[in-house]
């Protein structure tokens, strides 16, 4: 498995990846010119969305590498046909320890689909 600062994990966000499809749980990187995060599908319309903490340098970013990680966030929509803004803040954190911080957001995003 390799460690947050190997090189055969070049980005934070592919360590989150790799971390989430050995729990078993689909993902996907997405995000435009502005932000980068993870997405997994829950249920039949709902979707978690994973990216750098709010407020921080690596704000909505997935593309970084693993020394600058500065915490994960994670929200959960329900349902993406109504773009009402309807979404929870599952979690936020401000650890900086990537494999400790990415086991952690890994276990919330599994308690949110356990209770879809």
């Amino acid at each position: 498995m390799p460690t947050p600062n190997s090189t055969a994990t070049p980005t934070a966000g592919q360590f989150l990846l790799n971390a989430l499809h050995r729990a078993g749980i689909t993902a996907r990187p997405d995000g435009d010119s502005g932000s980068g995060y993870i997405v997994i599908p829950v249920g039949a319309h709902g979707i978690i969305m994973i990216g750098g903490v709010i407020g921080r340098a690596r704000e909505n970013e997935i593309h970084y590498r693993p020394s600058e990680h500065q915490g994960w966030g994670g929200v959960y929509y329900p349902d993406t046909k109504n773009d009402d803004g309807n979404f929870t803040e599952f979690y936020e954190s401000a650890n900086t320890d990537l494999a400790r911080d990415t086991s952690s957001v890994v276990k919330a995003v599994q308690k949110i689909i356990a209770g879809r």
